[in-house]
C-alpha cells in the first residue's frame, strides 16, 4: 500500500510573497486553480524523484505552482516549495540514518552535489521557509492543537472524500501557545513539548494575515470509520480543557478516543 501523506499548509496573501514567487505564479489562470489537481501534480513529482536519480534544483517542478485559498475576497497562496522541501527531507534523512544505510539509499556523490547546490541556493534565500509540512501514515496529534472542531469540513479530494481544517494564523498561534502552557505543567514528555515549540516557531515565520490548513488528503483512505465520525480536533481540545481544569480522568477519556481512531492507521505503517 502507498504511504499516504497528510499536509499542514500555510496560505499567505499573495501581496506579501517574494517577487520571485509572484512572478512564477503570474499568468497561470488564477481563477481556475484546482487544488486537488495541484496535489496530484505534487505527488507525481515526488514519485518521479523516488524512481529516478534526477538532481534537485530550484528550477524543478515549476509546473507544480501553488495551492490557493480565497478568504474575505482576498487571494491567499501556498507555494509548493518543492526543491526546498526536498532538500529539507534529505537533510532529515542524513541526520537520522546511519552511514552504511545512507550510502545504500543515496550515493555519496549525489549527496555532495545536493549539499553544494542547496548551500548556494540558501545563501541567496536566507529567509526562505517551506509553506508545507507533510507526514505519512497519519496526522500528528500536535497538528490538531491549532485548529477547532467548527473549522472542520469534508471535501472532494478528486475521486474520494477527505477532511480538512482551515483556521486563521493568529488563532493557530494562540491555540499552540495555550496548549504548550497547559502541557508543560502536567506532562513529562520532552518530545511532545519540543514538537509544539517547533511548530510554533514555524508559524511565526509567516504573515499574521495567513491561513493554516490541516489536510488529511490521502490519509482519509486509511481510516476504517466513516469520516463523518472523525472528530479528532474535538477530542484533542477536550483533553486540553480537561487538563487545564485538572480533570485527568476526562482528559484520559478524550485522548483515548483520539488514540483509538488512529491506531488502525498506525497498523498500516507497521505492516509496510
Amino acid at each position: 500500500m502507498l504511504p499516504y501523506p497528510s499536509y499542514l499548509r500555510v496560505y499567505e496573501p499573495l501581496s506579501v510573497l517574494g517577487a520571485e514567487v509572484r512572478e512564477s505564479l503570474s499568468g497561470k489562470g488564477r481563477s481556475h486553480v484546482d487544488n486537488a489537481g495541484t496535489l496530484s501534480a505534487e505527488q507525481q513529482a515526488v514519485l518521479r524523484r523516488t524512481v529516478t536519480s534526477a538532481r534537485v534544483t530550484p528550477a524543478d517542478d515549476r509546473s507544480v505552482a501553488a495551492y490557493e485559498l480565497r478568504r474575505e475576497g482576498r487571494l491567499h497562496v501556498c507555494p509548493v516549495d518543492m526543491p526546498l522541501r526536498s532538500w529539507l527531507s534529505l537533510t532529515s534523512l542524513v541526520d537520522s540514518a546511519a552511514d552504511p544505510s545512507l550510502n545504500l539509499l543515496v550515493p555519496a556523490g549525489s549527496l555532495a552535489v545536493a549539499d553544494e547546490t542547496f548551500l548556494r541556493w540558501r545563501r541567496d534565500h536566507p529567509q526562505a521557509v517551506a509553506h508545507i509540512q507533510q507526514v505519512t501514515w497519519g496526522v500528528p496529534r500536535t497538528w490538531f492543537v491549532m485548529v477547532a472542531a467548527d473549522e472542520r469540513e469534508l471535501y472532494d479530494a478528486g475521486g474520494f472524500s477527505s477532511l480538512r481544517y482551515r483556521t486563521r494564523m493568529l488563532d493557530a498561534r494562540r491555540r499552540m501557545g495555550s496548549a504548550h502552557r497547559i502541557l508543560r505543567d502536567v506532562v513529562d514528555d520532552a518530545e511532545l513539548l519540543d514538537e509544539l515549540s517547533g511548530l510554533a516557531s514555524w508559524l511565526e515565520a509567516f504573515d499574521d494575515a495567513a491561513w493554516v490548513e490541516l489536510d488529511y488528503a490521502g490519509v482519509a483512505r486509511l481510516l476504517s470509520a466513516d469520516l463523518r465520525e472523525d472528530h479528532s480536533a474535538r477530542d484533542i481540545s477536550r483533553a486540553l480543557r480537561a487538563l487545564r481544569a485538572s480533570d485527568y480522568a476526562s482528559a484520559a477519556t478524550a485522548y483515548r478516543s483520539f488514540e483509538h481512531r488512529w491506531r488502525a492507521v498506525s497498523a498500516y505503517e507497521r505492516a509496510n
